[in-house]
């Protein structure tokens, strides 16, 4: 088990931990494959004996196992501005050697590490459109497990260590995910290039094709089968940059309609539903997927 008595030892800060601290010592863990021994001090005679320094010691140097952005004048950055946290700059020493590939590492990279990076350098990278309302990211649940007022009596220690166990847990996903995606890229591209209309892209599986089919032009609609009940899925491909704005909306007659109702104002006997908010709809069959598709693309072709 992780942080039993061991000889690999790491000194991070105390006080309140944070995603960058917490991630750090997670992506080290996976590194090494080795249980560790976590000090959260601050004594500098301490932290000369540790084996890794993690985002705390003011000193950045890999080759010495030193990992930390404090000091003064810090100005190590992406090419995008995003300054480096320690995550950051543990993920960059050891990402690629933990997934085994550059294009994963590079997935976790932007999804994850860059936003913590973000967030622990103060750095805003996504701004409210409704007043008090903000998404609750990762940084914040890992935040949410420092003991509160109430819970002085927990150990931080603890605490800490379950919080890594939770960024373990957390990065392990997203590296199977990230992995499968990027094995499944050249089977969508595959598909995209032997389909003959590009509008309507037929998948044999369900992978992650969202990014894949949006640096395309054509595709408007995707079809997939879901393996969980065999209904088949018709979904609207986003606009580029965007998660909600699509590049075409099912017909609003369709919004919200299941069942016969659906099928009926359809046209396509095993339509079952079509969402509220019109980038969505199931049927039974691929046939009556296909269907559905082209009579969308044919109804906005004559509203337009």
């Amino acid at each position: 088990m992780l942080f039993l008595k061991n000889k690999i030892k790491v000194a991070v800060h105390n006080g309140n931990f944070h995603a960058d601290d917490v991630f750090a010592v997670a992506i080290l863990s996976l590194y090494l494959k080795k249980p560790l021994k976590i000090f959260r001090t601050r004594d500098e005679k301490i932290i000369k004996k540790m084996d890794y320094i993690l985002d705390v010691g003011r000193v950045y140097n890999p080759k010495e196992n030193k990992f930390d952005h404090h000091q003064e004048g810090w100005n190590e950055k992406r090419a995008n501005g995003i300054l480096y946290a320690t995550a950051g700059l543990v993920w960059k020493e050891y990402g690629e050697k933990i997934t085994g590939s550059l294009e994963v590492a590079n997935k976790i990279e932007t999804k994850i590490i860059q936003t913590i990076d973000a967030e622990d350098n103060g750095i805003e990278i996504c701004r409210p459109l409704f007043e008090n309302i903000m998404p609750f990211c990762v940084s914040d649940y890992l935040f949410d497990l420092n003991q509160s007022w109430i819970e002085n009596k927990l150990n931080p220690t603890k605490c800490f260590e379950e919080a890594v166990k939770e960024a373990i847990k957390i990065l392990k996903r997203e590296i199977k995910k990230a992995t499968d995606c990027v094995l499944g890229k050249e089977k969508i591209i595959n598909i995209y290039n032997n389909t003959a209309d590009k509008k309507i892209i037929v998948l044999d599986n369900t992978y992650s094709w969202k990014k894949v089919l949006n640096a395309f032009p054509e595709p408007l609609f995707v079809i997939e089968q879901i393996p969980e009940n065999k209904d088949w899925h018709v979904k609207a491909v986003s606009l580029n940059g965007f998660k909600f704005k699509n590049r075409m909306l099912f017909p609003e007659s369709w919004a919200g309609k299941n069942g016969e109702e659906f099928a009926k104002i359809s046209g396509v006997s095993d339509a079952i539903f079509c969402h509220n908010q019109r980038f969505m709809a199931v049927t039974k069959s691929e046939a009556g997927a296909i269907k559905l598709a082209q009579l969308a693309i044919s109804e906005a072709s004559k509203s337009n």
